[in-house]
């Protein structure tokens, strides 16, 4: 602030010499002059050299960008790529991780005060930095609770809040994500060590909320301090290095490059860009057959060692020595075979928290773990599918990567071509019906992540068997909300000669949605309650029943399902406007599903004997509901995504 005073000083005393003519002599005049520019330029200058320094201030806290060894940076692809490097870098991998900056942030810090177990947070933007007043973190008590949590085999539990720990001003060094939400990155005391900021901020609804909420984790466990040197650099950076200390605390770590940039899937391109920085080579490589060997180009791998390098990060996996891996990180290179040099894991124990990964049978069940699903498809394993197929970073929409013309049944009729001239006797829908998309059949919403359902990538055809055993949605009952798993079964029977199932009662009486909504684990309760806001299926099912069972869901044990329900109920008819708030305290989580149940009863529709439990009245069979919601699974489920 002194030295801008200085400037400004400077400034208009030579503004005074130059302007007060007539006391001056012209070289007075002259002098002003040349003080006024000077007191201009040196402040321009200066300014300019603070900028930058406050800009690369969380860089030098962050984890070291840059490896020299192998890694030559996107930056150097821009020259003789221009095409891929712009659409890659519009696209969601680049900024997986990324420098807090103006630029980057999209979390509101202008003098912004949270709260949160009693304890307060104060957000502050000061220029281009980005502070956090917050507690300070109590490292001894966060580990002695992750040793118990080992020790029992169960979930942290939520049972040392600290009364009184001293506050800190810590600046924020990164940002993970910019699709959906974005989590923050504080600097520690340890190294480059990155601990997590305890809120994120979610887009869609332009709020802070707390990081805890905006999972579907136990809604009665403590939230874990995460470090992002171990938690998230290897899918959320290039070529990441954790190099933990001797200490076993600080860290020392370096990347390649923060998100998911082009050599984390063409490999390092160091030795690349030196033997094409020879004009000759670079033209004639062109005219050989079989491309640059000096590079890696998924599109010309096989299917197999394509598909791996996007299971890199798209797959649940462990490196095969995790001591190494601290030190070193994964050997993992694009073109090499995953599975050989990972664990890639397909199953996991129940005392592995298996219902945090995967169904009963084994498919995957949270997002971002694609892999897992491809590779167990009949398509991946006697056939050439890899994720190419479908998706491409240069050539596709931002949103998901699909390729041109793979949002539609050509996705899968590059195959299965012989579909193509029978759809509607195969699928036994009308042939511009959402049930004659292929993947709403076979690829059906039934994984979880980022508050919504998602596809799976595990290939598989409805079936009412699966569900039973895998306790897992099916297509069908997904879609046909207002139907029984009872009518699927006999479908499938005759459609497609699938043999009977033994069902109970309640599968016979009761839709399979309605089971869900109120029977179902928090897990099957958010894909329920995402797909009664899912527009096809409210097309097909109709729009008029489906709100007393997203408004008993506004009252949930778990945030993500309240998130979930609320959302779906702002879709319905006549709700566009219902004001509801998720993560708002017990009573007026209870009041907006009265508020709510109250508003549907004044317009709603009798569907007398209906598998939705609704009476000619237009009213909820109650004693049934209660009863069905008295028997509801509330096994804890913290679904990893």
């Amino acid at each position: 602030m002194i030295v801008e005073w200085l400037f400004i000083a400077l400034l208009l005393l030579g503004a005074g010499f130059l302007f007060i003519g007539k006391w001056t002599t012209p070289g007075i005049r002259l002098g002003g002059a040349l003080l006024a520019i000077a007191a201009l330029v040196a402040g321009w200058s200066w300014q300019t050299r603070l900028e930058k320094k406050l800009a690369s201030r969380a860089q030098l806290v962050a984890p070291h960008v840059g490896r020299p060894e192998e890694y030559a940076g996107s930056e150097s692809c821009r020259a003789c790529h221009p095409d891929q490097y712009t659409s890659w870098h519009h696209s969601f991998h680049r900024t997986m991780t990324q420098i807090a900056s103006p630029e980057s942030v999209r979390g509101d810090f202008e003098n912004v005060t949270l709260t949160l177990d009693g304890e307060v947070y104060r957000l502050e933007r000061r220029g281009d930095e980005f502070w956090v007043d917050m507690v300070e973190p109590d490292w001894t008590i966060q580990q002695a609770l992750i040793a118990k949590a080992k020790k029992s085999g169960g979930a942290v539990p939520n049972d040392s809040n600290p009364a009184a720990l001293p506050r800190t001003r810590r600046r924020l060094t990164m940002v993970t994500g910019s699709h959906h939400m974005q989590s923050y990155w504080v600097e520690d005391k340890h190294g480059n060590r990155q601990f997590n900021f305890p809120f994120v901020y979610l887009f869609e609804q332009a709020r802070w909320v707390p990081r805890r909420d905006a999972f579907l984790r136990n809604p009665t466990g403590r939230s874990l301090i995460q470090i992002w040197n171990v938690g998230c650099i290897d899918c959320h950076s290039t070529a990441g290095l954790p190099r933990q200390n001797e200490d076993a605390v600080s860290y020392d770590t370096r990347v390649a490059e923060l998100g998911i940039a082009c050599e984390a899937c063409h490999g390092p391109a160091a030795n690349h860009v030196r033997l094409n920085s020879d004009p000759y080579r670079r033209y004639t490589t062109h005219l050989q057959q079989g491309g640059d060997k000096s590079i890696v180009n998924p599109a010309k791998l096989s299917s197999k060692r394509s598909a791996d390098v996007c299971g890199r990060c798209h797959s649940i996996h462990a490196p095969r020595n995790g001591n190494d891996w601290l030190q070193h990180g994964e050997n993992f290179h694009p073109g090499d075979d995953l599975q050989a040099k990972l664990q890639v894991f397909q199953h996991m124990k129940p005392s592995e928290q298996r219902r945090g990964l995967f169904w009963n049978d084994d498919m995957i069940r949270v997002s971002g773990r694609e892999y897992n699903g491809l590779i167990q498809s009949p398509c991946y394993q006697k056939g050439e599918l890899s994720c190419l197929s479908c998706h491409s970073m240069h050539q596709s929409s931002r949103t998901n990567q699909l390729a041109q013309s793979m949002e539609s049944n050509a996705a899968c009729l590059q195959c299965h071509e012989k579909f193509s001239n029978n759809l509607e006797q195969h699928t036994h829908h009308a042939a511009g019906s959402s049930g004659s998309l292929c993947y709403n059949c076979h690829m059906p919403y039934t994984s979880y992540g980022l508050l919504k359902a998602l596809r799976s990538h595990q290939i598989s055809s409805p079936s009412v068997k699966a569900t039973l055993q895998s306790e897992r949605p099916n297509a069908c009952n997904l879609c046909h909300l207002d139907k029984t798993l009872a009518w699927t079964a006999q479908n499938l029977s005759a459609w497609y000669k699938t043999p009977p199932q033994d069902l109970p009662l309640e599968e016979k009486t009761i839709s399979a949605s309605v089971l869900g909504a109120l029977k179902g684990d928090a897990g099957q309760r958010a894909l329920i309650a995402w797909h009664m806001g899912w527009k096809p299926a409210l097309t097909v099912s109709q729009d008029s029943w489906q709100a007393p069972y997203l408004a008993m869901l506004l009252a949930d044990p778990y945030p993500a399902v309240r998130c979930i329900a609320g959302r779906s109920l702002n879709r319905l008819p006549g709700f566009g406007d219902f004001a509801y708030d998720y993560v708002a305290g017990t009573g007026k989580l209870i009041r907006a599903s009265e508020q709510a149940l109250e508003q549907w009863q004044k317009t709603a529709k009798p569907i007398p004997d209906a598998p939705q439990l609704l009476t000619k009245n237009g009213r909820l069979e109650d004693e049934t509901v209660e009863t069905l919601f008295k028997s509801r699974n509330n096994r804890v489920v913290e679904l990893q995504e």
